[in-house]
């Protein structure tokens, strides 16, 4: 028998590939906290703690996992008091923190928080070469980038940069993977795109993640190398993902 799962969706390619993945295995239950165009989900308003666990009651839900975006501006706007009382308790409003302490809180009630790990075993990235070998500038631009991004995640900045010849041309914000390629393709071509996490990144959600929109915007921009961390990084649609690097020259790498 299909055990009862909620997951947050957003209107996103990762949202509607998770729900897909899951659909087979559980019972879905979408929720959001503002109104879906893909998802008939049950909204959050204002984070209001009180009406997600009637939900979670009501439904008689055992699993939660976190496939949507939360905006990083949540925080700021009208919430619920539950929701402003449990921040209060945090003090930093890092995202990651306030993630971490949410899905501890969710696990403290007896929720199972599916690691994004688990549910996305075939589409983790490994320790390999996927496209074409890399020269020894790009070698150089890769080590130096995943160096940098290690001090830089620290403070949870972003999970991408972009460099070229051993100059850090950009960092990712608040306006995502695809918008950062973009942004710094304004500027530079046959650049490389250095993707990852933290060590102790925690498995439960947000791990970084590429897809076949990733590549049609580094094609755009003709970036030249994505290098994403090994073991820690989701390649949504991989075959697709590969094919497609493969026909544009783009030289795809997992480094652990």
């Amino acid at each position: 028998m299909k055990k009862n799962l909620a997951i947050l969706i957003s209107d996103d390619f990762f949202s509607d590939y998770s729900f897909l993945k899951l659909n087979d295995k559980y019972n879905l239950f979408p929720f959001s906290f503002s109104e879906s165009k893909k998802f008939n989900s049950f909204i959050v308003k204002d984070a209001n703690f009180y009406s997600f666990f009637d939900f979670i009651k009501k439904n008689k839900i055992e699993f939660i996992f976190f496939a949507g975006k939360v905006k990083g501006s949540l925080p700021f706007e009208n919430l619920h008091s539950t929701a402003k009382n449990f921040l209060s308790q945090i003090g930093r409003l890092k995202p990651e923190e306030i993630m971490k302490k949410i899905v501890d809180f969710l696990e403290s009630y007896g929720l199972k928080v599916l690691p994004q790990t688990e549910v996305f075993k075939e589409e983790i990235a490994e320790d390999k070469v996927y496209t074409f070998p890399l020269n020894e500038q790009e070698i150089e631009d890769v080590k130096y980038g995943f160096s940098v991004l290690k001090d830089i995640l620290k403070y949870q900045i972003g999970q991408s940069i972009i460099l070229k010849n051993g100059m850090i041309l950009g960092v990712e914000g608040i306006e995502g993977t695809d918008e950062f390629i973009k942004r710094i393709g304004n500027y530079v071509k046959d650049f490389v795109f250095v993707k990852g996490c933290s060590d102790d990144k925690d498995l439960r959600f947000d791990l970084p993640t590429i897809g076949m929109e990733t590549i049609k915007n580094i094609k755009k921009t003709f970036g030249r190398v994505i290098a994403i961390k090994a073991e820690k990084t989701i390649i949504l649609e991989k075959e697709k993902v590969i094919e497609e690097c493969k026909k544009n020259n783009i030289k795809l790498i997992g480094i652990k």
